[in-house]
Parts: C-alpha cells; structure tokens; sequence
C-alpha cells in the first residue's frame, strides 16, 4: 500500500488540488448566488441570464 502510494503521488496530489479548486469554485457560486449575483453570464444581470440575444448573450435559458 505504501510503494503504491510513492508511485503515485504526483498523480494524487495533482488530484487533491484540482479538487480544492473546484470545491472553491462552488463555493464561489452559491455565494454569488445567494447573493442574488449572476453566476453564469460574463455580465451582472439582476433579473437572471437571459439567451434571447438581446444583449449579446448566446447562452441560458430564455425567458
């Protein structure tokens, strides 16, 4: 068990990171969220994203 943790530790600590990262990278969205901030357009938008292309925006649900 521990030779097989030695060969791979590059492999798992690789691992370990992007997991953390996008462990924060949700947590950075709910807070947005819960913030009532826009989490999935490039633009601040009160009232939800919007895909109609009124305003340039290609993707999201619309309305």
């Amino acid at each position: 068990m521990i030779s097989w943790i030695a060969d791979n530790a590059a492999t798992i600590i690789v691992g370990a990171i992007l997991l953390i990262a996008v462990a924060l990278a949700i947590r950075y969205m709910i807070k947005n969220a819960k913030k009532g901030l826009c989490i999935g357009c490039d633009q601040c938008c009160k009232n939800g994203c919007r895909g109609s292309g009124d305003d340039g925006n290609t993707g999201g649900a619309a309305e």
